[in-house]
């Protein structure tokens, strides 16, 4: 039996105060831009606040969420029906979307909402994780433990790239953290890496504009393709079936003079210029542009420092919880959320080429504020619990 549950409060707070930052920051990085789109010539204080009230809607029904499943105890989510009915659903969700969504393969879009199922998946990946590595721990190099796994990961990860690789590649991450950690022989280990960059590498292939991403990162630009078309014949002849711009440099360039434009201190909050139409998605994916030049490094360190805490927190519990479930759904939710984050920094600094990975809790979007938190609800359900012991 477990003790009288005690609130993790530095773990709580430090989601808290990512949250409300990033609530701050999605008003400050959004509030030109129903302006912009709309070209109007009069500007309307009412439109500044559209995005960042549908945040703020996301963020309090992520709230509900996450509070539920802190007083829910993660135990009882080992029972199979809860994992597997989780899995059966998300699976048809991901296969509904290539046909409601024909085009892009990620959207829902009824009453003018719209949800994105492949932010589902990675609480429900990890749920999975932590259950059949904790059942297979003692078995966990057994081809009835490597082959289902693979199967189900696979096939999930399989079914998000087709419409999104950033979030497939992402929710590969708790599935290679928890197999190493349980004890995956180096030579399997080795081997699904490499399977899995060449799943990479053909999901790239297969969209010219993920191509052209790929390439303008590694200096063929634009102009050099110009210079010497017949060198790049192949490419041309790819970029001709994508209407995306040929800069593929454009977003990264326009985030690191954001970023170089902050310094120490940022220029101030609100007071961003890259945001006024010069850095594309400035409120989504590449918002850490505009935190860095509003608030400059203090700002970005700071921000960084929270997401280490997290992950700091969350490896601790591994060592803490009694239970071998408890383990891996903590090390998997602390795993996915810090590769996340991770990820999207290097992509503004130009690290890694360009992918449509959020901040987490930190960028514009409802289905991944509210997915996120409720990874976050998974992890304090195991945090309360062990801290409490």
């Amino acid at each position: 039996m477990h003790a009288r549950i005690r609130t993790d409060w530095p773990i709580f707070l430090a989601i808290l105060a990512i949250l409300a930052f990033g609530l701050v920051m999605v008003f400050s990085a959004s509030s030109t831009v129903p302006h912009l789109q709309n070209h109007m010539e009069k500007w309307q204080p009412e439109k500044s606040w559209e995005f960042a009230e549908r945040q703020f809607g996301a963020a309090i029904v992520g709230l509900a969420l996450m509070f539920a499943l802190r007083r829910l105890d993660y135990q009882k989510l080992q029972h199979p029906f809860y994992v597997f009915l989780s899995i059966n659903i998300l699976l048809m969700l991901l296969i509904g979307v290539i046909f409601a969504d024909p085009k892009a393969h990620r959207w829902y879009r009824f009453f003018g909402a719209q949800f994105q199922p492949s932010e589902l998946a990675k609480p429900v990946l990890i749920l999975f994780l932590a259950w059949f590595v904790a059942r297979r721990e003692n078995k966990i190099n057994d081809r009835y433990t490597l082959l289902p796994a693979l199967l189900v990961v696979g096939g999930m990860a399989g079914l998000i790239a087709k419409g999104d690789l950033g979030t497939a590649m992402v929710v590969l991450v708790p599935a290679i953290t928890v197999f190493f950690v349980a004890g995956i022989e180096r030579r399997y280990f080795y081997l699904t890496l490499l399977l899995g960059l060449g799943l990479v590498i053909g999901f790239i292939l297969q969209e010219p504009y993920r191509i052209l991403r790929m390439t303008s990162f590694v200096g063929i630009t634009q102009e050099k393709i110009e210079q010497n078309p017949e060198k790049y014949r192949w490419l041309i002849k790819r970029l001709e079936q994508t209407n995306a711009s040929r800069d593929g440099q454009h977003q990264p360039r326009q985030a690191k003079l954001a970023v170089g434009s902050g310094g120490v201190t940022g220029v101030g909050l609100g007071q961003s210029t890259q945001k006024l139409g010069f850095l594309p998605e400035a409120h989504t994916d590449f918002i850490l542009g505009v935190i860095a030049e509003e608030t400059g490094l203090v700002g970005c360190l700071a921000l960084l420092s929270a997401y280490v805490f997290v992950f700091w927190r969350g490896l601790r519990l591994y060592w803490l919880t009694p239970d071998a479930f408890g383990r891996y759904l903590a090390l998997g939710c602390v795993a996915l959320v810090t590769a996340q984050a991770l990820f999207n920094m290097s992509v503004v600094l130009e690290l890694a080429p360009t992918k449509g990975i959020p901040l987490p809790l930190i960028s514009y979007g409802g289905s991944a504020v509210v997915c996120t938190l409720i990874t976050f609800g998974l992890l304090l359900s195991v945090s309360d619990r062990a801290t409490s012991t």
